[in-house]
């Protein structure tokens, strides 16, 4: 009996096929940041860091289509959104660099890089921008894991 050529190609078709790094489901987000400067001042940046909200952990339910795109969930909130210019993410490590915008007309300029596996990631991340008159340096953290099925939140 002789296997069609195609059945018999399955397996290294199935192995080429592109798969998505993170595993779909219900997923937390935590993003925490520190402004280093404003305005070239780390005295000013301590000041408007106390005034600064801590933003809470997010929760999401993450298809598989959302997953075939990834870098739109890293850095990303109710008014926030990034567009990555450079993004790879492969073989458990992240390497991105791109511009954030808040929704607002603000605009912020990240790079990092971090590490993922199928239920989890961690990015860190520096950047720059521009508010009004004021020119700010900061740094952050943006970690993710799944934590189940999704569920109605």
């Amino acid at each position: 009996m002789r296997i069609p050529r195609l059945l018999a190609a399955l397996p290294l078709l199935l192995a080429a096929a592109p798969t998505t790094p993170l595993m779909p489901g219900a997923w937390r987000e935590t993003v925490v940041f520190a402004l280093d400067s404003v305005n070239g001042s780390e005295e000013l940046a301590q000041r408007m860091a106390k005034a600064l909200p801590n933003p809470e952990p997010r929760d999401a339910c993450l298809t598989a289509s959302d997953l075939r795109n990834p870098q739109g969930i890293f850095l990303a909130g109710a008014e926030q959104s990034c567009r990555f210019a450079r993004f790879t993410m492969a073989d458990g490590r992240i390497d991105a660099a791109g511009d954030c915008s808040d929704g607002h007309g603000q605009t912020m300029h990240v790079e990092g890089s971090g590490t993922y596996t199928a239920t989890g990631y961690d990015f860190t991340f520096q950047g720059t921008g521009q508010t009004g008159k004021l020119a700010l340096a900061f740094r952050g953290r943006d970690s993710g894991r799944r934590i189940g099925i999704c569920t109605a939140f």
